[in-house]
């Protein structure tokens, strides 16, 4: 004769190891979705690196980029919150200029990733941390490409970084300014796009409009950190972006961002973030438009 007790207790949690099973399975499809979903995106952050910038794109493939590195080793830590654990590698380095706010922490990422290249503008600069960061490229057998206007880095599938300047040829040239020699680039995927000036001062946005290259963007990441040296209004109308970001620290010595460089922004009622008070902003695009992540 059968247990009836046993049989009830098999049938209770027979059903209770189905619903188990059922929520586990519902878990791994959305998952999987989540993470299709995901995989089509282009992600950029930036940083929230202190007086300086740094800038992290991972392209649906699963291709990273970085520019610049902040003035410090702080980039490392911000790497450790976009790149999983095990993941030692940057497919490419780019560096705007050899200022430390932005080459110190590049220093730092050299000597603990695996870099599968480096582009920059080759201008001679002698400090003490680019020569490190020359050194440091030799050392490791980086390859170098030499940036100039008109090349375009294919990241992914509709995904390229436009480089729009330098204009000139800038190898072992030491101008009296480092930021004419500035690497600006267009993160374009599909139908949206990212400009990404560095520290561009208005002798380039000039340039760059009088150059007749396609300046709309979804995002400015605005020059200098907001100095009054960029940003001109001319240049602001040629971007025409939804959305701008200034790389700043808190509280820093140089008043940035100037208080007019707002004012242009909010002129043309652009949405601007700035690190110093919204942290690490970070925009994805699924080809059609740049958003900024958690704000509708």
């Amino acid at each position: 004769m059968a247990d009836v007790s046993k049989m009830n207790l098999l049938r209770k949690y027979g059903i209770t190891y189905f619903l188990l099973t059922l929520i586990i399975a519902a878990g791994f499809i959305w998952y999987a979705i989540f993470k299709l979903e995901a995989q089509q995106q282009l992600r950029l952050t930036v940083f929230n690196i202190g007086q300086g910038d740094s800038i992290f794109i991972e392209a649906p493939n699963g291709n990273q980029v970085l520019i610049d590195g902040g003035p410090s080793g702080a980039v490392l830590g911000k790497l450790g919150g976009v790149m999983p654990l095990w993941d030692r590698s940057i497919d490419l380095i780019v560096l705007t200029h050899p200022h430390a706010d932005h080459v110190v922490g590049l220093v730092e990422v050299l000597k603990r990733y695996d870099v599968g290249m480096v582009l920059e503008s080759g201008v001679n600069y002698s400090t003490v941390e680019y020569r490190e960061w020359r050194a440091l490229l030799k050392q490791k057998h980086i390859p170098v490409m030499i940036a100039r206007a008109g090349q375009k880095m294919r990241l992914a599938k509709n995904i390229e970084l436009d480089i729009f300047t330098p204009f000139d040829s800038f190898i072992e040239k030491s101008p009296s300014n480092a930021h004419d020699a500035m690497v600006v680039s267009k993160l374009i995927y599909a139908s949206s796009s990212i400009l990404l000036t560095g520290d561009a001062e208005k002798q380039i946005e000039y340039r760059l409009i009088l150059s007749g290259a396609d300046l709309k963007s979804d995002v400015l990441k605005v020059g200098h950190h907001g100095s009054k040296t960029s940003t001109t209004e001319d240049f602001v109308r040629a971007v025409s972006p939804g959305y701008a970001v200034i790389s700043v620290g808190k509280k820093n010595r140089y008043g940035h961002p100037y208080q007019q460089t707002l004012d242009t922004l909010a002129k043309f009622n652009i949405k601007t973030f700035r690190t110093d008070l919204d942290g690490d902003v970070e925009f994805v695009s699924d080809g059609r438009k740049f958003e900024r992540v958690g704000v509708q």
